[in-house]
Order: structure tokens, then C-alpha cells, then sequence
């Protein structure tokens, strides 16, 4: 091939590059990887978690100004919101919470509770020590400071835990039945894993 040919080939080449590069690049103007505005999500759920969750889902940041109070059989629910729900805002915007703190249920469940082996939690997320709870006859408790605007992808991955109790390599039932005794009612005697936590990094 002559040096002609091979200068012309070279431009070509040259020539198809740059036009690919404009197509991506109009292609990420025309489709950018998040839009301008989102509206503000309307749910029936006040869970926090599921509130939490669906914000974050439409790329909104989320604050949550108080403590936030988890207390082994119930969890905080959303009393408000700001901006309301329905409002168009720019992406990434935050939407600050306002909750009502959780009450006390008494746990349903078998009389033969099994005995759990309690791993170390410090210096993990939260989250690894809720999921731990998952599926198990376990409850778990803790006072979350509260929480600047977070792009955490899940309320529970903002915070690490400091310490726990019962201490790693614990035994924990996490509730003994107690019997109608001198005239009181039955009920039962909760052993929560209790967590103290901080914001994580």
C-alpha cells in the first residue's frame, strides 16, 4: 500500500472516530444519567425504612433532624415531610423527615424460643447487624442520632455500631415466657440485642 493510501486510510480512521465520539457525546446530553427534576413520592407506607428507601429510589437526599428511636418490637413511623409529597424539585434535593417515635408491642411467638450465638457487630454498618436479626426470633434496639442529608442507599447504612449488648460470642434468647405469678398476667422478659451507633463516614 502506498504512503498516499496509508495517509488516506490514517484520515479515515481518523474521521470515523471523531464523529463516533460526537454521537456519544449528544447522546449523553439528550439522556443524561439523571433528570433535571423528580416529583417528590407519594406513598400510603409511614414506615421509615420504606420511605426512606422510596426517596432515595427517585434520587433525593434524605435529613432526618431528631433522634431516631428503635425500640425491639416497633420502629419510628414518618409523621411529615418536606417538601410535601407531589412537589416537583431539582434531583438530588433533600427531603427532610419528621417522625413519631415507636411504641412497645409484646412479641408473639412459640414458648421454645431457640438461643442465638451473637457475632461481632462493631465497626460494621447497621445494617449487617439488622439483617443478622432477619428471620430469626432476635430483636434489636438502638437510638440513631440524627441524620444530615444522606445519599446512603439504606437508613440503616448510614450509621456503624460502636458496641453491642450482649457482647460478641453471647448466647441471647431473645424472650422467656413468664408465667401468671402471684395474680400478674402472663407475659415475657425481652432480651434485645441493644446497639449504640454513630454516623458512619
Amino acid at each position: 500500500m502506498s504512503r498516499r493510501a496509508m495517509a488516506l486510510l490514517g484520515l479515515g480512521i481518523a474521521s470515523m472516530l471523531v464523529v463516533a465520539l460526537a454521537i456519544v457525546l449528544v447522546g449523553r446530553e439528550r439522556h443524561p444519567s439523571h433528570p433535571e427534576t423528580v416529583i417528590v413520592p407519594r406513598s400510603n407506607a409511614t414506615d421509615l425504612e420504606i420511605v426512606f428507601e422510596r426517596l432515595r429510589s427517585r434520587g433525593l437526599r434524605v435529613a432526618i433532624p431528631q433522634r431516631i428511636q428503635f425500640h425491639a418490637t416497633s420502629s419510628p413511623s414518618v409523621l411529615s415531610q418536606s417538601p410535601r409529597p407531589g412537589s416537583r424539585v431539582t434531583w438530588g434535593s433533600v427531603v427532610t423527615l419528621h417522625l413519631l417515635p415507636g411504641g412497645f408491642a409484646t412479641p408473639i411467638g412459640p414458648d421454645n424460643v431457640p438461643t442465638y450465638r451473637v457475632p461481632d457487630f462493631t465497626g460494621k454498618q447497621l445494617a449487617d447487624a439488622v439483617d443478622w436479626t432477619e428471620g430469626k426470633w432476635a430483636y434489636w434496639e438502638a437510638d440513631l442520632p440524627s441524620l444530615p442529608p444522606s445519599s446512603a442507599k439504606h437508613l440503616f447504612d448510614a450509621y456503624v455500631v460502636t458496641s453491642q449488648h450482649p457482647v460478641a460470642g453471647s448466647d441471647i434468647r431473645p424472650w422467656m415466657p413468664v408465667r401468671r405469678v402471684l395474680g400478674q398476667a402472663d407475659g415475657v422478659r425481652l432480651t434485645p440485642l441493644v446497639l449504640e451507633v454513630a454516623l458512619g463516614d
